[in-house]
Formats: C-alpha cells, structure tokens, sequence
C-alpha cells in the first residue's frame, strides 16, 4: 500500500487587482456603512503613516502642548525661552523612548485566585 504524497509548497500569488464588479461592490458597502454608522465609519478609516497608534485625543493634547510652548518662547525673556527650548529639546527623545520601551515590554497581568 503506498502513502499518498503531500502537497508541493505552492508559491503564494500576487493579488489580483480588484473588478469593476468588486469594486462598486466595496464602495456600495463603505457608503451603506457610513450611513448607518457615522462613527464607526470614522474609525475603521485608514490612519496616515505617520500616526498609526497615536489616538486623536492624544494628538490634540500634543498639538495643545505644542502652542503652550511655542507662546512661552514669544513671551519669555530670551534667556528663559532658551532654557526652556533646551529643556524641550532634552525631554522630548526621553519621553518618547520611554513610551515606546512601555509599548514593547508585554504587560503582566495579576494572578486571578
């Protein structure tokens, strides 16, 4: 009795790009979602490259802090606006590098008992 060979590996395909048909199929069903449920069509919009995990709220909190500081600058005494760009400009990379090392460490969950 002889064993049936495995399959070969296939190589994977390229996508094929999408019918006229599909298309005005995935259009119909963007449209009906964005009728029905404004929010959520919001939300499953694709996020520019540039902010892929950052939430709105936070950005408006950073655009926020941002005009702050860009007004001390106007209205501080220069020695003063240069210590407090010095300061922005140390403290900024450090924030970030924290953020993003407490993003990859994966969090612990306590015991449930």
């Amino acid at each position: 009795m002889t064993m049936p060979r495995p399959p070969e590996p296939q190589e994977p395909q390229e996508p094929r790009p999408l019918s006229e048909h599909e298309c005005r199929a995935l259009s119909e069903l963007e449209q009906h979602l964005a009728d029905d449920d404004p929010s959520l069509h919001q939300r499953m919009r694709p996020r520019p490259a540039w902010m892929p995990a950052i939430s709105s709220r936070a950005y408006n909190a950073l655009i926020q802090v941002a005009v702050v500081l860009v007004v001390l600058v106007v209205l501080l005494p220069p020695p003063w606006a240069a210590a407090l760009a010095v300061v922005v400009v140390m403290l900024v990379p450090t924030v970030i590098t924290v953020l993003a090392q407490r993003r990859e460490q994966p969090r612990e969950r306590p015991d449930e008992g």
